[in-house]
């Protein structure tokens, strides 16, 4: 089983919090980098919930950006559903 990445962020209530990286990419048409992350923490209908921000892959603290246009999202829905078909179905709930 390959090692998860963990980062550190601080959230909305000024918390430190480790949360496990799921996958990053590139857009290629634009150049805009994103990574998509999760708390571990599961949402009222038992999806577990994840969080998505541009950022710069150069930039050594990893300041993140919020994602802004129904474009975007849209993309992100498209790479997070094609990561869910490529996961093993051993665990409950889902991130959809």
């Amino acid at each position: 089983m390959p090692k998860k990445a963990v980062m550190t962020v601080i959230n909305e209530n000024s918390e430190i919090m480790d949360v496990d990286v799921l996958f990053t990419f590139k857009n290629t048409a634009t150049g805009v980098c994103y990574i998509v992350y999760t708390e571990n923490t599961v949402d009222e209908k038992g999806d577990t919930e994840v969080f998505a921000s541009i950022f710069d892959p150069d930039d050594k603290t990893l300041t993140l950006h919020p994602i802004e246009t129904e474009a975007e999202w849209a993309l992100l829905e498209s790479k997070l559903r094609e990561y869910e078909k490529n996961q093993p179905q051993d665990r409950g709930g889902s991130a959809s």
